[in-house]
């Protein structure tokens, strides 16, 4: 079911953000558009993140032991994302572990409410807004590379 109604509306959102950091830079990890603001290199993080918790919270798949959630919840960006081979390589890992958890959801249990820190949502609900949340950071990265390497 997931493979045939919702993988591909998900798999064009991430499309879209795969193509918007196509060509990324290292240099371009630490690029904000105004102080205080979150940089490329924390906004690539934590959507990885927000995958292993989505995983978590909405499709029965924990969190490996090695992996810290450092992007969620009321946090700073500290600057320390500025590595770009570890950074994608933990952005794939985490994709790769979310897309087994969808992959492994029965069928069934798709429409079953699950409580989390960010509401009851089912787990195809809880798709929508990862796939919501995908695009809005997407948008921000773009809009990063467009205007604060100048």
């Amino acid at each position: 079911m997931f493979e045939q109604t919702l993988l591909p509306g998900f798999q064009m959102a991430r499309s879209r953000y795969m193509d918007t950091i196509s060509g990324l830079e290292e240099n371009q990890l630490t690029w904000k558009l105004a102080p205080g603001s979150n940089s490329i290199g924390f906004l690539v993080r934590h959507l990885a993140e927000v995958e292993y918790r989505f995983g978590q919270m909405f499709f029965q798949t924990p969190i490996p032991d090695d992996v810290t959630l450092a992007t969620i919840g009321p946090v700073k960006d500290e600057g320390i994302y500025t590595e770009l081979e570890p950074l994608l390589h933990f952005r794939d890992q985490a994709f790769e572990h979310l897309m087994h958890a969808l992959k492994s959801l029965p069928e069934e249990d798709w429409d079953i409410p699950s409580e989390a820190p960010i509401g009851k949502l089912t787990p195809r609900e809880a798709l929508g807004r990862l796939t919501y949340h995908m695009g809005y950071h997407t948008g921000q990265i773009g809009l990063i590379r467009k205007y604060a390497g100048r």
